[in-house]
This record gives structure tokens, sequence and C-alpha cells, in this order.
């Protein structure tokens, strides 16, 4: 039940916590935002134009979210099966926790990791269970640098600059939602019980 601010957030205080450098820096009225002090009520809960020009730097050792391209390198753990761990629709719900009514066995509500197996990197519920946020900007056009490690959209290029991308599809979702490569929008400041996310670090 967090929003997109709430997961870039919860990164650079993991980071700050077990002494690894933040990835993610905000500006706010001039002055970057103390991730030490900040408290959970000052995170917006509405559109923030400061927060939606967060800067990430890839090159900090502390926790950020993936980039939609390592979510599918990830999620696809070393092979091309439509859903992790599997490309035969009968067999995902030994993989994934997602809407009874489509053939999944989620009954309506999250469950804790590694209850069903894992995908070929040993990933658990990369798909399904909870909707994970990336961080990306969303838009239809093909991201800058090609298709090699691409790293989504600049927030000065791209149109909307609160719409973000999760991956992956919830316990609520129907099997095309869980698979690797459906494409998610979703402004920032959306909470639901449907979003988590999944951390990567150097």
């Amino acid at each position: 039940t967090i929003n997109w601010y709430h997961a870039i957030a919860f990164c650079n205080k993991l980071s700050l916590k077990l002494q690894r450098e933040p990835c993610y820096t905000v500006i706010v009225a001039g002055n970057p935002v103390n991730f030490d002090t900040l408290s959970f009520d000052a995170i917006p809960a509405r559109n923030n134009d400061d927060w939606n020009k967060v800067a990430l730097d890839m090159s900090k050792n502390g926790f950020r979210l993936p980039t939609e391209a390592e979510w599918e390198w990830a999620a696809k753990g070393g092979s091309d099966n439509k859903w992790a761990g599997t490309n035969e629709k009968v067999e995902l719900k030994n993989y994934a926790w997602y809407k009874n009514e489509k053939g999944g066995n989620a009954d309506g509500k999250t469950h804790q990791v590694a209850k069903k197996q894992p995908n070929g990197y040993g990933l658990y519920d990369i798909g399904g269970n909870v909707s994970e946020w990336c961080w990306d900007l969303y838009d239809t056009r093909s991201p800058r640098g090609g298709q090699t490690d691409p790293t989504g959209f600049d927030v000065h290029s791209i149109e909307r600059s609160d719409t973000r991308n999760w991956r992956g599809g919830s316990f609520m979702s129907h099997p095309d939602i869980i698979a690797h490569a459906h494409r998610n929008p979703q402004a920032a400041r959306y909470t639901d019980h449907l979003f988590g996310m999944r951390l990567v670090c150097r």
C-alpha cells in the first residue's frame, strides 16, 4: 500500500540505515531533502513537482527501484518464458499469486514471499502478489539509448512527469497482466493495496 514517492523514500532510508550511499536526490525550495529525518507524513500523497524531478545516481551503492529493463531481465530468469518460471499458462499457478477467477489461487490477498516456486534466477513472486514500482517515467516512445540497458526518459523530455511504471501484476491480476512484457503506467501519487516494490543495489 505505497505510492512511488514512498518507494524512493524507503530506498534512501534503507541505504542510510545500512551505511550505503543513497541513490536519490530530491530538491525542495532549493535544498536537498534530508532522508535521515524525513517523516512518513512528509512524503507526498498528492502530485508533487519537486519529487517528480528526483535525480537518480546509479553509480551509488545504495538501494533503488529497478529500471523497467532491469525488472524485465530479472523476471525472465534467463529464459524467454512469458511468465516468471514458465511459458505454460496451466503451470502459472505454481509460480504466481493471481486472481482466482482467472485460474489463480490468491484468494484476493497478498501472501508471504517464497510460497510458490522461483524463476530461473531464484526470484520469488516476481509475477503476481504485489505490483512492483519501477524507476521509469511512462511514455509510449522508445526510450533514449536504444535497446541496451535503457534507463527510461528524462523528466524534462516527457509531457507527464508524474506517471511512473509498475510491472508484474498483483494478486488481483489476470495472467496477461503478470506477463513480463506487460507495461503499466500509474500516477506516482497513487496508493493502493495492490502496490509494493522490489529493490536492487550494487
